[in-house]
């Protein structure tokens, strides 16, 4: 009887024991396949510079750009991986962006806007800037790994734009038209390079004005911005 109680008693505790081997070997075996994906799987989470030139082009055969326009943004981004190895993600971002373009518009009270022909018909010409808030939404591919940080990338998306502050000034002159621009925008672009170098293009995809008055008539002009540049990310 002794001898039957202590082979159950055995077999009880061996029996335990491998169960609990069994346990404690999958839960490292587990931790060891998570560790593993932990360390495929990264965010990259970054800051962007951007600094470009811009190209006007106008739906109106009088108007021609002057000098050179300029555009520079600066904002974070907040990458979301779509696959295990996070070579492609998604990524969201908030910044702030300026424009300022340089045209051969004129303004005056009695006409309103009006083209000049040549440089002589006024001291300088009229220029307007715009700054706005802006909210990128990219897809975004790179051939990185986790204790990589010099890779190539793809980026392309669409960014949001809120017009918070328009001026316009000519000969020293101020000019006031928050009716004239639109305050909301949204503009396609495309980044690649290698590391924190990359161009950068981009194209607006609505007009930056909806009306303004000309010899005291409203007319439709179009203006949309093609922009070209550099655009720095940094982790």
């Amino acid at each position: 009887m002794i001898i039957y109680k202590l082979k159950y008693s055995f077999k009880f505790i061996v029996g335990h024991y491998l169960i609990l081997t069994i346990f404690f070997c999958s839960k490292l075996f587990g931790q060891d396949l998570a560790t593993v994906e932990n360390l495929n799987f990264f965010r990259e989470d970054q800051i962007y510079l951007g600094i470009s030139l811009a190209s006007l082009k106008s739906n109106v055969e009088d108007f021609k750009p002057k000098a050179l326009s300029r555009h520079f943004q600066l904002g974070i981004i907040r990458d979301i991986p779509l696959v295990s190895s996070s070579k492609f993600s998604t990524g969201l971002g908030l910044g702030v962006s300026f424009e300022r373009y340089n045209t051969n518009l004129s303004y005056s009270e009695e006409r309103g806007y009006s083209f000049s022909e040549t440089d002589l018909d006024f001291e300088s010409p009229l220029y307007f800037s715009i700054k706005s808030f802006e909210i990128p939404i990219t897809i975004r591919w790179r051939n990185a790994t986790y204790n990589n940080f010099a890779f190539w990338r793809i980026y392309g998306g669409v960014s949001l734009n809120w017009n918070f502050k328009n001026k316009a000034k000519q000969n020293s002159n101020i000019i006031l038209f928050p009716d004239e621009l639109k305050k909301w925008g949204s503009t396609a672009h495309l980044s690649f390079g290698y590391n924190t170098w990359n161009f950068y293009l981009a194209y607006r995809l609505n007009p930056i004005f909806s009306s303004i008055p000309r010899d005291n008539r409203n007319f439709s002009i179009t203006l949309t911005p093609i922009k070209f540049g550099l655009i720095f990310y940094i982790l």
